[in-house]
């Protein structure tokens, strides 16, 4: 018998600043935040729309402050951006 219940993720990825170099990072939450190196993930914005970002090195883990949740901190693959559209002047 099938169930329509929702499952909550076990992780969380979420984009971040990075301050100490400027830019972005992508910030992991859960039970193992420090395995996805090298994986393609679904990052959550504010806005509530997702991107999947694919996960190159693993930057820092530990325990959040705040929550006490175990996050990591990742670089991502840099996607090419839009080519400009010429216009005529």
């Amino acid at each position: 018998m099938a169930t329509t219940e929702t499952v909550k993720p076990r992780h969380k990825a979420t984009y971040a600043a990075d301050k100490k170099k400027g830019g972005w990072l992508i910030r992991i939450s859960g039970e193992y935040p420090e395995m996805f190196a090298g994986r393609e993930v679904p990052v959550t914005m504010k806005s509530g729309e997702s991107h999947s970002e694919v996960l190159v090195r693993l930057i820092w883990q530990g325990v959040d402050t705040e929550s006490g949740e175990r996050v990591a901190l990742y670089t991502f693959e840099a996607k090419p951006r839009e080519a400009a559209i010429e216009l005529d002047f």
